[in-house]
């Protein structure tokens, strides 16, 4: 008896829960009742975000170059005879442009509803790297043969050229327009709909 009793009393709970949770969905249609979850990302949330990124280089470039060397021995400006030296070198390097965000502060980020507005520093040349290097017709001078030392002076002056080379083919520009696509796919994600980002020194 205390066994029906127990079943049947299953049975009416399970038959009123269905009837609450029917009522409940039906009075929220009838109203146009919607739950929403607000949230709102403040500041120092998109702040922490971002600094996770620090350093976002965005432009590699490669670049080919044949070099020309050639040095004498002089006395007064007087080229001594026979004393040239020369050799043909060929360099592979790679040079990377990038935005540092390591420096970026909250005074740099506006939130407007769900517009935001970032101020960033702009792109600079973050690393370069010779990645290969050949020398070929080597000729020696009287006296003055061809040695490390001036591998080493061929390849510094290369290195010297490189960041003006790299910035004259638009290294520092496509970086920021980089940075700008990556940022900005990174904002949407986290429910801004109008993005600006400008770039200062």
């Amino acid at each position: 008896m205390k066994r029906k009793l127990s079943l049947y009393s299953m049975i009416k709970i399970l038959i009123i829960v269905a009837v609450a949770v029917f009522v409940g969905v039906f009075t929220m249609n009838l109203f146009n009742i919607k739950l929403v979850r607000d949230s709102e990302i403040g500041v120092s949330g998109v702040l922490t975000e971002i600094k996770q990124i620090s350093q976002l280089d965005t432009v590699e470039m490669y670049f080919n170059e044949i070099l020309d060397y050639r040095e004498a021995i002089k006395i007064n400006d007087i080229q001594i005879p026979f004393t040239e030296k020369s050799f043909i070198f060929v360099v592979k390097a790679k040079v990377q442009a990038g935005i540092d965000l390591a420096s970026l502060s909250e005074e740099d980020i506006r939130i407007e509803d769900k517009k935001i507005t970032l101020t960033l520093n702009k792109a600079k040349i973050t690393s370069k790297e010779i990645l290969e290097y050949s020398a070929y017709d080597e000729k020696d001078g009287l006296f003055n043969r061809v040695n490390n030392d001036d591998t080493l002076k061929t390849l510094n002056e290369f290195r010297v050229r490189l960041d003006k080379q790299a910035i004259d083919s638009g290294i520092l520009t496509k970086a920021e327009d980089n940075a700008k696509l990556v940022l900005s796919s990174i904002l949407r994600l986290m429910g801004f709909e109008e993005i600006v980002i400008n770039f200062s020194d």
